[in-house]
């Protein structure tokens, strides 16, 4: 694709999203140029033309999409015998953009050790929080199973609130299904025998405060009801966007989770060190330093990127901190908190007087994402497309937690402590891959044309802001992870 078009237009966007009321951390934006359009009925495929489709959901990480082209019928007889590493460029090619299938994902970050012994999530319920919803979700997720050689899971969706009537049209809609059918399927491709709860918030009102207290009030739902031993959320906002007496409020409630032993994530953002400052009626008035909540509360695993660079098998080569902001595919988020305070877990790591994230990270370069099968990109076409952002890691890690969960025949809960006493340990390296090179500076283009740098931090040996304590190195710490959980963890915070 026309790489270095799709960021000028990006990046022109950047200053107009960030400021946004319809735009807050997440942008799906991409070029459909040469698709993979999959065509279940007819059993073929073609190759779009160039076309272009902007999409543009509201409080999720900003999710940037490849594409690739790929004919349907070798697609799927590949992908199931081989996961689609034959057929699809992303999968195979030695350059950026590159893709990984779930069994690359599996090799890479040690996971398939797991899945070998039989740790498949068997017994846990994975909860997802997401708004409006996505009518295709279960075909797709039937297709994406059927690619990759998976298993249908349970999937239950639960609309507590009501939903609104599916508009195709509005690229808000559109835009959560497409971060839906990302949820869904990747929770699913990490934990294959794991149940899916799909928890979607009623958004009345399409503007920042509607959509915020939509999902935050999807995530009261989950943990007051108790669904789900792993719970993801991939969205956020800025701190002062968010308000004080809201986060009081929200904090009561992971609270509620710990006591619960439920593990929370939350997706550090897109947009580097950059992130929306708002007056105190909540308006976006500046872009400056700053965090996302939830990923900021000290009860919340806050999740940041990388750029994964692995061997066509998939074989582990190297990370870095996700950076991309120049191209305008945005940057891993990450920094200080402006609200709470040094966490317990964080002493003696973190050399700042408050809160600070990332505490874990995980693979979001779009240009080394993840192949998503969605039918709402396109209307009336099902594609297959290479998806990034730090979206990619919330399901992830609530995947990798309900592995964990399965080991130890019940729910490990809250995990940040547990963390950051590894990477004081002797085993810390065994653990987890520590990234030491990049950094989450973001520079972006205002709508005058002028060009705006926020500063970030590095990326450095052991625990930084850009990636946390680093990626896990999964089948390692699961042997050991036990070990370093306290029954009082995270009390008192």
């Amino acid at each position: 694709m026309r790489k270095r078009a799709y960021a000028q237009r990006s990046q022109k966007r950047l200053f107009s999203w960030l400021l946004s009321l319809a735009g807050v951390s997440v942008v799906l934006a991409g070029v459909i140029e040469g698709a993979v359009f999959l065509h279940a009925q007819s059993g073929g495929a073609h190759a779009a033309g160039s076309r272009a489709t902007d999409t543009h959901p509201v409080m999720m990480d900003r999710t940037a999409m490849q594409t690739s082209i790929l004919p349907m019928e070798p697609m799927y007889n590949m992908a199931v015998k081989m996961g689609g590493s034959n057929t699809m460029p992303c999968l195979s090619s030695r350059t950026q953009p590159l893709c990984y299938s779930p069994q690359q994902i599996y090799r890479a970050y040690n996971i398939l050790p797991l899945l070998r012994a039989g740790i498949n999530g068997k017994g846990r319920v994975i909860t997802i929080i997401d708004a409006f919803q996505d009518p295709t979700v279960r075909t797709d997720l039937h297709l994406f199973d059927r690619l990759f050689g998976l298993p249908d899971p349970r999937l239950n969706i639960l609309a507590p609130f009501g939903l609104v009537p599916f508009n195709p049209n509005d690229p808000l809609q559109t835009g959560f299904a497409v971060e839906i059918a990302l949820d869904v399927e990747w929770a699913h491709a990490i934990a294959p025998g794991a149940t899916i709860d799909l928890v979607l918030a009623n958004v009345q009102q399409e503007t920042f405060q509607g959509e915020l207290s939509a999902l935050l009030q999807a995530t009261t739902f989950a943990v007051q009801n108790d669904i789900g031993s792993a719970i993801s959320q991939s969205f956020g906002a800025s701190e002062s966007c968010v308000g004080a007496a809201v986060i009081q409020q929200e904090h009561q409630i992971f609270a509620l989770a710990r006591r619960q032993h439920q593990t929370v994530f939350a997706s550090a953002g897109d947009t580097g060190a950059a992130v929306l400052q708002c007056d105190a009626q909540g308006n976006p008035v500046a872009v400056a330093r700053g965090v996302n909540y939830p990923a900021s509360d000290p009860l919340v695993t806050g999740v940041g990127g990388t750029t994964l660079l692995a061997s066509r098998t998939g074989q582990y080569i190297q990370e870095t901190a996700w950076n991309e902001a120049l191209q305008g595919d945005g940057a891993t988020g990450g920094g200080l908190s402006q609200v709470f305070a040094l966490p317990r877990f964080q002493r003696g790591t973190v050399g700042s007087a408050t809160r600070a994230v990332s505490d874990i990270s995980f693979d979001a370069n779009p240009l080394t994402g993840v192949p998503v099968v969605s039918s709402e990109v396109i209307p009336g076409e099902t594609v297959l497309i290479p998806i990034g952002g730090t979206s990619v890691g919330l399901p992830v890690m609530a995947g990798i937690t309900a592995l964990f969960d399965q080991i130890a025949g019940g729910r490990l809960g809250f995990l940040n402590s547990a963390l950051y006493r590894i990477i004081h340990s002797n085993v810390y390296r065994t653990e987890l891959h520590d990234i030491q090179v990049g950094n989450n500076t973001f520079v972006f283009l205002q709508t005058n044309n002028q060009v705006v740098t926020v500063p970030g931090f590095q990326a450095v040996t052991g625990w930084d802001i850009p990636t946390g304590v680093g990626t896990p190195n999964v089948a390692n710490l699961a042997r050991l992870l036990f070990a370093f959980i306290k029954g009082n963890d995270g009390a008192g915070l």
